[in-house]
């Protein structure tokens, strides 16, 4: 009997005939419930597992929403352009494009049991964007561990001796090395977009700066130029690698374990670093800055905030699919997104109390404008801070609590990446050939959990070696470079197909209006029927439908035409542009590549209509979940 939920939203159907649900009548089928585990804890899907407790999945998508991105870039954010404006138009951003697009990336891998390579097939003639999403998830990974090996180096060597950081008194400063505040070090583009300067407001560098470039990173002057590899970074990366191999090692089962630590224990140190920083000399002005709407300074206001809500809730990589794949079919996947983005949006404000504490301390000693502080990015982390916790009794301590912070952070993204990519690549091996391998059928010893084991030794060596060049004295140019040819439009070129795909293109079958989006709002309410308030759930869904079927495209369309993306190609060596475009291609390519390819397949079939109908095999994991089964 179909819920009052699925009565609310009329169904798509297949031809003149309307379209019946039939609901399966298994025993193991639970009453529906609003607790943890809606449909009980026990493993619903015995070969490809689940959550041992919802929760673990709520915990990991926070984790891999928030990201170290909050501390060092949106920061940046509001202090370019227009202080508390930014923020607040954030916030509301967060909800008009970060909820829906978190929750159709979240049901799209619950709906389907797959990872977003196998989820997409739902729509053939746009099959590539789950073979983009991993291709572009996979290169971020790699570059992701050197940033890792990094931020441990420093919160090992850094934060137990961090005068030597900020001293001019070593082999490797400069004439013009300085240790106060006043030169503050500012990053930015050059003209060519692709490698960061430094320059201060003294002309000078200071200690952090120089302790970076010339002892850490040993920054060669010729850009281009790799280096040799430096074995301090090399032991951290392999650490990291470390780490994440034994993070995942039982699959989803160890992720969900690991997911209390990477959420939970950051955001205690969180709440540590904002009670202190709120209490600093100058702290004042900083959040009065940060929450006063002002003037926006910059062009780019709008594609800057596009921007930040796009990566900050890394949007359109394939994470929440992959997190969500994992949940029991008729998990109440609408309270997880709601609660995700509200407590990432939570995570957001301490984020931006804290830092703006912390930047009203700095420009306050510094004595210069808050206006006049642009530091994001690497410079913010490893330069600005080291010298803002070096002018504080107890800085060691505090800046131990910050890169730990920081680290657990981005490991929570990284184990979330790297699961994206494994799960991809276990679910194209064919079940049949699964079965015949020796071994369980299920448990944390099952066939598949050791192919993951397997899988996740692989792929954690292999990103260890190709990871290796961005710990090399180059590595940073490397790193800058691969980002943003990863970034350019990729991310918010899947944001858009996603939306297209499920709202225009998705089995349009149906002779009423708008098809595609009445066959997916189908799917949900035979998937969603553990809500505790079925009128609040359908207020809900069709707020989603119309930022996917307009607000979220009109936005993505707004920055992929209207900014100019592309870095220019003077002064860059030769490798340099021909990486930076392959880079591109891997991912942005996958698209039009698998159009063409699934086009000429149906016509040479002869079944054109197989461009846009989901394959027979697509749908539901399990068949006591397909409709029409009875």
């Amino acid at each position: 009997m179909a819920s009052k939920f699925e009565e609310a939203i009329p169904m798509a159907s297949t031809g003149p005939q309307p379209h019946v649900v039939v609901m399966a009548t298994d025993n193991a089928e639970t009453t529906p419930s609003c607790c943890c585990c809606d449909d009980g804890c026990e493993e619903e899907n015995e070969e490809r597992g689940n959550w041992s407790c919802n929760f673990e999945s709520i915990l990991a998508c926070i984790s891999y929403g928030i990201g170290p991105g909050y501390l060092w870039m949106v920061p940046d954010g509001y202090i370019r352009q227009g202080g508390g404006t930014f923020v607040y138009v954030y916030m509301a951003m967060q909800i008009l494009i970060g909820f829906p697009m978190v929750y159709l990336e979240m049901a799209l891998g619950q709906y389907t049991s797959q990872g977003p390579i196998r989820a997409w097939r739902g729509v053939p003639i746009l099959q590539g964007i789950g073979i983009g999403m991993v291709a572009m998830t996979a290169i971020l990974s790699i570059y992701y561990n050197g940033v890792m090996a990094q931020i441990l180096y420093y919160l090992f060597y850094v934060t137990g001796d961090l005068h030597t950081a900020t001293s001019c008194d070593n082999p490797w400063n400069t004439e013009n090395c300085y240790t106060s505040m006043c030169g503050k070090v500012v990053e930015y583009y050059g003209d060519d977009k692709m490698y960061n300067y430094t320059y201060t407001t003294c002309g000078h560098m200071s200690a952090a700066s120089e302790y970076l470039d010339h002892y850490v990173l040993q920054r060669p002057d010729v850009r281009g130029y790799m280096g040799a590899v430096r074995g301090d970074l090399a032991g951290c990366l392999f650490l990291a690698s470390l780490l994440l191999m034994a993070a995942l090692s039982f699959g989803i089962k160890s992720l969900g374990k690991v997911a209390y630590v990477t959420t939970i224990l950051p955001l205690f140190l969180l709440f540590l670093l904002f009670l202190r920083a709120v209490t600093l000399p100058g702290a004042s002005d900083g959040i009065a800055y940060a929450m006063t709407p002002g003037p926006v300074w910059d062009a780019s206001f709008g594609s800057g905030l596009i921007s930040a809500v796009v990566l900050r809730l890394t949007l359109g990589f394939g994470g929440y699919t992959t997190l969500a794949s994992y949940n029991r079919f008729h998990n109440n996947v609408l309270r997880d997104a709601i609660v995700v983005v509200f407590v990432e949006l939570v995570v957001m404000i301490f984020c931006v109390l804290t830092m703006a504490g912390l930047y009203g301390y700095l420009a306050n000693i510094g004595g210069v404008d808050i206006r006049d502080m642009i530091w994001s990015g690497t410079t913010m982390l490893f330069v600005t801070m080291v010298s803002g916790f070096s002018q504080l009794p107890s800085g060691s301590s505090w800046a131990a609590l910050f890169f730990l912070c920081v680290f657990l952070l981005a490991f929570g993204c990284q184990i979330t990446f790297l699961e994206t990519v494994i799960t991809s690549l276990m679910d194209l091996i064919p079940r049949r050939l699964i079965k015949r391998m020796p071994g369980k059928e299920s448990g944390l010893l099952s066939k598949r959990a050791l192919l993951h084991g397997v899988m996740t030794v692989a792929v954690c060596f292999l990103f260890f070696l190709l990871g290796l060049p961005y710990v090399t004295q180059g590595g940073e140019y490397l790193s800058n470079l691969v980002s943003h040819y990863n970034f350019i439009i990729q991310p918010y070129m899947f944001v858009l197909l996603e939306c297209v795909a499920l709202t225009y293109l998705y089995s349009p079958t149906c002779s009423r209006c708008c098809p595609a989006i009445r066959r997916w709002m189908s799917e949900l309410t035979h998937m969603l029927q553990t809500v505790c308030c079925f009128r609040c759930a359908n207020v809900v869904n069709w707020f989603a439908a119309v930022a996917w079927l307009a607000l979220i495209p009109l936005a993505m369309l707004f920055y992929l035409l209207l900014i100019d993306h592309w870095p220019s190609q003077s002064g860059g060596p030769t490798w340099a542009i021909v990486l930076g475009h392959f880079v591109f291609v891997a991912s942005a390519g996958m698209v039009p590549l698998v159009t063409i390819i699934n086009i000429i397949i149906a016509l040479v079939k002869g079944k054109p209509r197989d461009i846009v109908q989901p394959p027979t095999d697509w749908g539901p994991y399990l068949n006591m979940h397909r409709r029409g089964v009875a």
